[in-house]
């Protein structure tokens, strides 16, 4: 009788613990479904690990892409860089960025705690998330070789190409290259009329599919990149002149090799992206079976992850290589300003001579 007493407390004790984690989950599912994912049967072991890796970099790089945007913004708008020229190319990538990392990962973090608009309206919701996503992403790009042909104007020994390196050049630069963007793209939103899952949206139409292949492997992969380290090449041999180092000032110096930084992390982490484009188009048309499907969205997820990281780190890698910028960083964390001296009052010799006499 004891022992029937004590096997029926731990069963007992067994369903309070059940219906207590089963309130809890039910709780936090307000918040989340992923619990519910993951103990789901028709979830595979590689799309159980992309959800996780999705919502994961989404909050890691939302929070560090916001706040490191935000602050090359506020620090390339100072007083003391605004008036250079590459300096306004740098602010537009902030901008850029920040459109890139809210649109294509806070809007992840929001969809996985249910902050989403009402079914009606997902649809022009994600064509929308989709186009100003990629328009950052281009945008932003196309900025850092604007600043590179800066660069290898600032950097000319020609006074007429040296011209070129203005405030208001820069302003015109960035003005063209985001409606040239925005055209290019364009087409985005009509393309994206099929296969809506949540926030996420694809188009199953094959001659859009290509198009966007190819505008992505054009435009972004390749074009820049193959821009910018022309331009980077033709910037170091006039950098090597003796004549033009005593042109260039140290300030140019310090963003010249931001720009290279930035450029040395673009291509490095677009390059992944640019061969899995590749590969897509041409096994475009090739019947693949369930897992190879999984596999291909796995790495297309972890590729682009690479370029939403490209356009979230430029603050940090700024810091760790740009004395200029942890001086600009530091004065405007703490507040500093030039202290403004009261000068003495030097009178005039001629004038002291004829109060004398």
């Amino acid at each position: 009788m004891k022992k029937q007493f004590s096997t029926l407390s731990y069963q007992d004790a067994t369903n309070v613990y059940m219906i207590f984690k089963f309130c809890l989950v039910h709780t936090t599912s307000e918040y989340t479904n992923s619990y519910w994912n993951k103990m789901s049967s028709s979830l595979s072991p590689i799309q159980v690990f992309l959800n996780d890796f999705t919502i994961y970099m989404s909050f890691i790089l939302s929070i560090t892409g916001t706040i490191g945007n935000i602050l090359n913004c506020l620090i390339f708008a100072r007083r003391s860089l605004r008036q250079n020229s590459c300096s306004r190319y740098f602010f537009a990538t902030s901008i850029a960025n920040l459109l890139a990392v809210g649109f294509g990962c806070l809007i992840r973090v929001f969809s996985y705690f249910n902050i989403n608009p009402p079914p009606s309206q997902l649809p022009p919701y994600c064509k929308i998330r989709q186009y100003l996503t990629i328009i950052g992403l281009s945008s932003s790009t196309w900025f850092i070789v604007g600043a590179c042909a800066d660069r290898y104007a600032s950097s000319s020994l020609s006074a007429r190409v040296r011209s070129f390196s203005q405030v208001k050049i820069a302003h015109r630069v960035i003005g063209v290259t985001t409606i040239i963007t925005c055209i290019v793209w364009s087409q985005l939103p009509i393309c994206l009329n099929t296969n809506f899952v949540g926030i996420n949206c694809s188009s199953s139409i094959p001659l859009c599919n290509s198009f966007n292949n190819f505008s992505l492997l054009i435009f972004y992969s390749l074009l820049p990149p193959i821009s910018m380290f022309i331009l980077g090449l033709m910037t170091i041999r006039h950098v090597n002149n003796e004549r033009i180092r005593q042109i260039i000032t140290r300030r140019d110096r310090q963003l010249t090799v931001l720009l290279i930084v930035q450029v040395l992390c673009f291509i490095i982490l677009s390059l992944p992206l640019a061969i899995q484009r590749i590969y897509n188009q041409f096994t475009m048309y090739q019947v693949k079976s369930q897992e190879r499907i999984q596999l291909e969205t796995l790495f297309s997820t972890l590729f682009s992850f690479l370029i939403l990281t490209n356009s979230a780190t430029s603050f940090y890698l700024f810091t760790l290589t740009s004395k200029l910028f942890r001086k600009e960083l530091k004065a405007l964390l703490f507040f500093s300003r030039q202290r403004v001296g009261i000068a003495p009052i030097q009178i005039p010799m001629n004038t002291r001579r004829s109060g004398v006499e």
